[in-house]
């Protein structure tokens, strides 16, 4: 895909792990509103993003993803969602999407939550959505519960969870200081179905709520 200036210059803006914090990518390629239709085409472009891992394109669409968030560009919340498939097991997807998407902001979660809910969907895939809802539910206040809200519908089919998207949905609450999904957490780590090598037990979880000083197990 062809691509024009401003957008094509993130085609050589380079290795995003020699950059300390994200460019201002608004300020410093001049990228707009109107740009965001193309950033969205190179976001999910599949040659760009299977590309040379020695070469800058590879990066162009960590680049615009990240533009995208600066941007808030709402029309970009359902097109990156295909990247939570397409780069499965990538770090660097897993790590920034949810920043997009918290970025923004409370229009991404209708979608998200469809989402999680699709059990067609990837345990991976899934994580980030449900990771992303708890960036959003921690930075929007108004949104709060009806972020842990999803998060704990999901955490109550979890005998057909895998059990590392169920202890993943329980730390999201945790972070999301939801107190009343208490019972329901109980339940899922008394049927067993919870990977306790991501937080821990139940006890440690109430510990981390708050409404247990110290362990009465090993």
């Amino acid at each position: 895909m062809k691509y024009k200036n401003p957008v094509a210059k993130l085609l050589k803006y380079g290795n995003c792990s020699d950059f300390q914090a994200w460019p201002d990518y608004v300020c410093e390629v001049n990228l707009k509103s109107e740009h965001i239709p193309e950033l969205i085409r190179m976001a999910t472009d599949e040659t760009l993003n299977r590309a040379d891992p020695d070469s800058s394109k590879v990066w162009a669409p960590l680049h615009a993803w990240r533009a995208l968030g600066l941007l808030q560009a709402e029309e970009a919340i359902e097109p990156l969602m295909a990247l939570f498939h397409v780069l499965e097991d990538d770090e660097w997807s897993a790590e920034e999407l949810p920043i997009v998407y918290q970025m923004i902001g409370t229009k991404s979660i209708p979608a998200l939550g469809r989402y999680l809910k699709d059990s067609s969907h990837e345990t991976f895939s899934r994580v980030i959505a449900a990771h992303s809802l708890e960036r959003i539910g921690n930075t929007y206040p108004e949104s709060k519960e009806k972020c842990q809200n999803i998060l704990e519908e999901q955490l109550k089919c979890f005998e057909d969870n895998d059990p590392e998207l169920n202890a993943l949905l329980i730390s999201f609450l945790v972070d999301l200081q939801t107190l009343p999904a208490l019972p329901t957490m109980k339940k899922a780590f008394d049927s067993g179905n919870v990977d306790l090598r991501v937080g821990g037990d139940f006890e440690d979880i109430e510990i981390d709520l708050g409404v247990r000083k110290s362990r009465s197990t090993p």
